[in-house]
């Protein structure tokens, strides 16, 4: 009986995914062009993933579904007993810094460059970006 369970997170931009895992320190494997990565699970159960994130005895998985989205999916006991994150953490902490990076690709993307940024006290990011437009 397997006990992957999947996150209900979706994420688009694979790019930003890989740098949010970076900023957290998280070890991670990402799949060669048209390959898959394993994913460990309880007693030896094992999926294959875009990105296999590495929490000790236990992974999560970043996997791409039909929709053109991914989802991350794991034994979420096992990675907290691992690592002490629940899923819940593991979702918080990762999604604030994915949508840091997505964001700011976005705007790279449209010419915009960030002049400020600020850690407001309630956890969020204040980013100022501006577009320099020549006359």
């Amino acid at each position: 009986m397997s006990h992957f369970t999947k996150c209900e997170l979706k994420m688009t931009n694979l790019a930003a995914i890989k740098k949010a895992l970076e900023d957290l320190a998280w070890a991670f494997q990402e799949a060669e062009e048209g390959q898959d990565v394993v994913v460990r699970g309880y007693r030896g159960d094992s999926l294959r993933a875009a990105i296999s994130v590495d929490m000790g005895k236990y992974d999560i998985g970043v996997i791409a579904n039909a929709e053109g989205t991914y989802d991350l999916t794991a034994d979420w006991w096992g990675v907290e007993t691992t690592k002490g994150l629940s899923e819940a953490e593991v979702k918080e902490q990762l999604y604030q810094r994915y949508q840091y990076h997505n964001v700011k690709m976005a705007c790279e993307e449209k010419g915009y460059a960030v002049e400020e940024e600020t850690n407001e006290e309630d956890g969020s990011i204040r980013l100022v970006v501006r577009k320099w437009v020549s006359e």
